[in-house]
């Protein structure tokens, strides 16, 4: 079965996904390291999500990080659950990327 392209919408989400990330990351003062020791997620998903980039990507590429994923990402960034993507909602509305 071959690779689904993303859908525009989903490229437009997962870039703001992306400089989000990388934004509240350095709000807190974290290092790429440090966030994917506190996610349990390896450094290398950490870059590869700022930079909004799929390893496996045939075509247009972006992140499409998984539900764990996403979960990790909330705890080690201090969030309750569901508010990282209402944050990346406004950060996309907000214009600041």
């Amino acid at each position: 079965m071959p690779k689904r392209t993303p859908s525009d919408r989903t490229a437009e989400v997962a870039g703001a996904f992306a400089a989000w990330l990388r934004r509240r990351r350095e709000e807190l003062s974290m290092t790429q390291e440090e966030l994917a020791h506190q996610s349990g997620l390896s450094r290398n998903q950490i870059q590869n999500l700022e930079n909004n980039r799929n390893n496996n990507s045939v075509g247009r590429s972006s992140a499409n990080p998984s539900l764990d994923t996403i979960l990790a990402l909330e705890a080690a960034l201090g969030l309750e659950l569901g508010d990282l993507m209402v944050q990346v909602r406004e950060f996309m509305e907000s214009g600041k990327r």
